[in-house]
């Protein structure tokens, strides 16, 4: 999803929901209110047992299957803070265009996310997940061969479609088996895997940047390769080792109909019309046709797609009406928006100030930022084995935007970012403010996923996530625009500040309409509750 923070592109939220709702099986299932359960399938607390039965060692190897394909998708986002400067050397983008080394990826990634869990589904997530994985390998071998802007783009943008196979498949197979009692300890090392590959990415990205050679020899071409090097055997391999259960509505004769294609693509155009129009009010003014045109029809694109789906029946929509009218909801996603740029636009320009700017090798710039990831890490830690704490998730999300709003005056006060500035700006800034958004994240998945009933789980966490990743692809956009405001671009100090100045206000704006909109529950107490939508919703992007 973020280096060292927290990336948007990792899907961290039950895209499967709860496993009483699971109905997958290895043969076609009856409707759930004619289905018979057998006495083994289910376990000692009541609840249904694992879809498919396997020895422990083979749940566990293919767990890490799944976190692997966790491990690259955040990969995929996290190590491009580092390779987009000599990505845009190389392949010669504009400055005001260079957003779209990361956003090509996100937006395709956020927008196809609904659809492959729709799916994964009807018809069955072995498939979906393999042959992403595949493509997602086969994409990144290509990418490190390609000589132009043009077709990175396009084919970054058609990984970001195969990398979103990836998340939601890897719940339904989580789910579909291990043993409920098992789920917990499965899903928190899944999202370990995350946050491991948050605070590895730009590691490994500063490393690799020791390459001396450039051309085809590149830095960034060869992280392409490595990561195909470790999707492709391993891809392979799940096609013959990961067992095939049947989507839940496998009998249907109406699939193409719930696939709900016209809804998967407006989402799609909506957002990519956005993103563009935004990078081209950056690089050619905000009051010409280029940035009016893709703006407004994105608009339009918008409205159609929650008209249509406003008129299907809930079992047709890729998002119900219904949705919105869970407590909460639709305040929840609205603020939600907002986490994931926070992240995104701090890192990018500190990363191009450190290596650009100052000279540094990307290695140091990775180093310097590594406060942010391992803040991120240990209130992910602390709130997974205290649940307690995001009991309340109005309390947990006022108080972790707070620090994040600190965290944004200092990032503005800082004019050198090296030397004795950064230990007195930036270092207290990443601790308390990526910890803080970290926490912000994690009560916005938690009141988001104990608000809905457990057989919605599935459609509120994947419209959460592209929530979450639509909206940082929009910041990045915003952002590049900004950093033309005045002559120097990135080297001129004042221009990064006027970005951090709009999102402080966009924060406070942000904070104050989700006071005034969010209602907790009378009924809400917590622990119990938070402990169980902690478990649905682990806690590493």
């Amino acid at each position: 999803m973020t280096p060292d923070i927290v990336s948007p592109s990792a899907t961290v939220v039950d895209l499967t929901s709860h496993p009483k709702w699971e109905k997958e099986t290895l043969t076609i299932s009856p409707p759930a209110d004619r289905a018979i359960k057998s006495p083994e399938a289910v376990d000692e607390t009541g609840q249904e047992g694992a879809k498919v039965k396997l020895s422990q060692r083979k749940k566990w190897t293919l767990l890490a299957v799944f976190s692997l394909a966790m491990f690259v998708d955040v990969w995929s986002y996290s190590s491009f803070f580092i390779f987009t400067a000599p990505i845009s050397q190389d392949l010669d983008v504009a400055f005001e265009q260079q957003s779209w080394v990361i956003t090509s990826y996100a937006v395709t990634f956020s927008a196809f996310l609904l659809f492959w869990g729709r799916v994964s589904d009807l018809y069955s997530a072995k498939p979906v997940f393999c042959y992403g994985f595949i493509a997602l390998g086969v994409m990144n071998l290509v990418i490190s061969f390609l000589p132009d802007k043009y077709s990175f783009f396009i084919l970054r943008a058609i990984s970001g479609i195969a990398g979103a196979c990836l998340i939601p498949a890897s719940f339904r197979l989580i789910v579909a088996v291990f043993e409920p009692h098992e789920l917990g300890i499965a899903f928190t090392l899944f999202g370990l895997s995350g946050a491991l590959a948050n605070v590895s990415g730009t590691m490994i990205a500063g490393f690799l940047s020791f390459i001396p050679n450039g051309g085809q020899m590149s830095a960034w071409r060869w992280f392409f390769r490595l990561v195909a090097m470790l999707i492709i055997p391993t891809a392979i391999g799940s096609i013959f080792f990961i067992p095939k259960p049947s989507g839940a509505t496998a009998d249907v004769d109406d699939k193409w109909k719930r696939l709900d294609l016209v809804g998967a693509f407006s989402t799609l155009g909506a957002i990519v019309l956005l993103i563009l129009g935004l990078t081209l009010g950056a690089a050619f003014g905000w009051k010409t046709a280029k940035f009016l045109v893709p703006f407004l029809v994105s608009f339009g694109l918008f409205a159609f797609f929650f008209i249509w789906e406003a008129r299907l029946p809930d079992e047709y929509a890729l998002l119900p009406a219904k949705t919105w009218r869970i407590p909460n909801f639709a305040a929840l996603i609205i603020f939600a928006l907002y986490i994931y740029g926070w992240w995104a636009t701090n890192f990018l320009p500190f990363v191009e100030i450190f290596v650009n700017v100052h000279g540094e090798k990307p290695i140091i710039a990775a180093v310097r930022l590594l406060p942010q990831g391992f803040a991120a890490l240990a209130v992910t830690m602390l709130l997974t084995f205290v649940p307690s704490l995001v009991s309340r998730p109005r309390w947990t999300v006022a108080s972790g935007m707070l620090l994040s709003i600190v965290a944004l005056v200092l990032f503005s006060q800082s004019h050198t970012q090296v030397g004795t500035d950064y230990w007195r700006y930036l270092f207290p800034a990443y601790i308390i403010g990526s910890g803080g958004m970290m926490a912000v994240f994690t009560g916005t998945n938690v009141g988001i996923m104990t608000s809905v009933p457990p057989e919605m789980g599935g459609v509120a966490g994947a419209t959460l996530q592209t929530a979450l990743q639509a909206g940082s692809a929009v910041a990045l956009s915003i952002q590049s625009g900004l950093l033309t405001v005045n002559p120097g671009s990135i080297s001129n100090f004042e221009n990064v500040q006027t970005s951090f100045y709009f999102e402080l206000g966009w924060g406070i704006l942000w904070l104050i309409g989700f006071l005034l909109l969010y209602r907790p529950e009378k009924t809400a107490t917590a622990d119990g509750e938070a402990e169980e939508g902690l478990k649905r919703v682990p806690l590493a992007h």
